[in-house]
């Protein structure tokens, strides 16, 4: 199946059809998506709760069958990554939640959430760290501007993370180099996104948060019991990039 822009949808997005008129609205009409795990506990188990938010197979259905969500397979691999994460914070964050994020990583789209408490959890409990934030208008032009800055900031990222993998380099001091490295050609990306947005009228406003999740330790260990090819880890080290999108103000 071929990427459409757009964005993973966290269960927040699903509770109710508002929140998911909502989604679309804000993505400017592009696809939704939800991993396949998730779409499968709910179509076994008919109505699930993540975070407290309680979601129903019946509604989520109708949506995928009118090819408004669309349900993608996230790579056995990257489940395992989601699962290692989710033992590794004693499962402080929910696996739904990993996956959904996993997933996002994977398709280089945004995690579309409603509710702070989401970045709150990712800092918390998987040791994110921030790289840039910025408000757009929720347009296709603005957004596309923002998604090619992920996507460039994302192989910027892994390949710095890639080559520090075996040196014992900590996570958060890397992530603050490659930050400093790279802040002259993030502030002119977010001065492009910022112009093209004041030209637009939209729905409305999204905050977007770039932000590194450490993997590398589970990357060292794949590399080192060679697990899979180094050309494989080095590739996941674009996956520790998430682009969390939340309604703005």
């Amino acid at each position: 199946m071929g990427v459409e822009f757009g964005a993973v949808c966290d269960v927040s997005a699903l509770v109710d059809r508002n929140n998911f008129e909502l989604a679309q609205e804000l993505v400017d009409g592009g696809a939704l998506y939800i991993p396949s795990a998730t779409y499968g506990w709910l179509t076994r188990d008919k109505l699930i709760s993540v975070r407290g938010r309680a979601v129903g197979y019946s509604l989520v259905n109708q949506f995928v069958r009118d090819r408004e969500l669309l349900v993608v397979y996230l790579p056995e691999l990257l489940d395992e990554l989601s699962r290692r994460l989710l033992f590794g914070v004693e499962r402080e964050m929910p696996l739904t939640d990993l996956r959904a994020l996993m997933l996002a990583a994977h398709l280089q789209l945004p995690l579309l959430t409603f509710g702070e408490e989401f970045t709150e959890r990712l800092q918390e409990h998987v040791g994110a760290r921030s790289l840039w934030k910025i408000e757009v208008h929720a347009d296709r032009g603005s957004l596309q501007t923002a998604l090619d800055l992920y996507g460039n900031l994302a192989a910027d990222l892994g390949s710095y993370l890639g080559r520090h993998l075996n040196n014992g380099a900590e996570f958060e001091g890397l992530v603050e180099e490659i930050k400093r490295l790279r802040m002259d050609s993030l502030r002119t990306a977010a001065a492009a996104i910022r112009k093209l947005s004041h030209a637009k009228t939209n729905p409305g406003r999204l905050n977007l948060a770039y932000m590194a999740w450490n993997i590398m330790p589970i990357l060292h260990e794949y590399q080192e019991q060679h697990v899979v090819q180094s050309e494989v880890v080095h590739g996941l080290c674009k996956r520790a990039l998430l682009l969390i999108a939340s309604p703005g103000d």
